[in-house]
């Protein structure tokens, strides 16, 4: 027989109240902190996929812009605005326009004398466009018009602390039958 039993002392079975308690303590600290990490990563992962679309989306924005100034007739700019007029089309577009108005960048179109505007580039909680700045060289030619030699736009974004600018340039086929 075990020694304790045979003094008249019985054997303690299983954990007192207070050791329960401390053990369920512990365990709800080290989830806490479990869930804390888990939060944090999820937030960062959130905010970084929003910027990443969001990059991807203004190099798509700038390359179809420089596509259509490629191709265009004729091309008109200020510091925040393009206007490029394409060449006939079977769609009756006379007239495109990208223009940033209080943060938001807006593809405009005039389609057989009607306009169509549509937002391309929103600012949001997680990133905000800063600027769109257009900035076009100019060159006479031979019959003494002004035409458009190249024209450079920049789209400049911001998300947290952290600011970044995507630049693209086109140079318009003058002469061109399409």
């Amino acid at each position: 027989m075990n020694a304790a039993v045979k003094k008249g002392v019985k054997a303690r079975i299983g954990f007192t109240v207070i050791e329960v308690l401390l053990a369920l303590t512990i365990l709800a600290i080290l989830l806490s902190a479990v869930a804390l990490a888990m939060q944090g990563g999820l937030k960062c992962f959130d905010e970084s996929e929003q910027i990443a679309q969001l990059i991807q989306t203004s190099q798509v924005v700038l390359n179809r812009m420089m596509s259509e100034v490629r191709t265009a007739q004729a091309v008109d700019t200020d510091t925040q605005r393009i206007s490029i007029i394409p060449p006939e089309n079977d769609e009756g577009i006379t007239n495109i326009e990208y223009e940033l108005v209080d943060g938001v960048l807006y593809y405009r179109q005039t389609i057989n004398g009607e306009q169509t505007s549509q937002e391309l580039i929103s600012s949001d909680d997680v990133a905000k466009v800063i600027s769109f700045t257009v900035s076009r060289e100019t060159a006479i030619g031979e019959d003494d018009l002004i035409y458009t030699r190249s024209v450079t736009a920049t789209l400049k974004l911001q998300a947290g602390d952290n600011q970044f600018a995507i630049t693209a340039s086109a140079c318009p086929r003058r002469n061109m039958n399409y």
